[in-house]
């Protein structure tokens, strides 16, 4: 089971994904996505910082009907978590994705560089 970051939600979305091959399989052995991922998305969308063929609510939906996803909705305990979580970064996602990540010793499958310097179970 790995954690996928927003980043890996968006590349998953693209024609051809720049993942690894050992990466896409250990994605297709089970799959966990916050919930906070696709308001993240919604965002961008908004900002105009990312374009994409579906909204944020149409992606939900795909992500939804996969058998091999659990989608996490984030509740009081993973912001706790996130905040108590001994690092510098003020990204509340980034910190939500490590702490969840932390606890329930997850691989994230991620491209940022700021996660991948504190957190090193990481994979692209």
């Amino acid at each position: 089971m790995v954690l996928l970051d927003t980043c890996g939600v968006i590349e998953l979305g693209r024609e051809k994904p720049c993942l690894k091959k050992e990466t896409l399989k250990l994605l297709e052995e089970g799959t966990v996505v916050l919930s906070i991922s696709f308001a993240e998305i919604a965002v961008k969308l908004k900002k105009g910082h990312l374009v994409m063929n579906l909204s944020a609510e149409e992606l939900y939906a795909q992500y939804l009907q996969l058998s091999n996803v659990s989608i996490v909705d984030i509740g009081v305990t993973e912001w706790l978590d996130a905040i108590v979580l001994d690092w510098k970064n003020k990204d509340p996602v980034d910190r939500l994705l490590v702490a969840y990540a932390k606890k329930r010793n997850l691989r994230i499958v991620t491209s940022d560089s700021l996660i991948k310097s504190f957190f090193k179970n990481v994979l692209w």
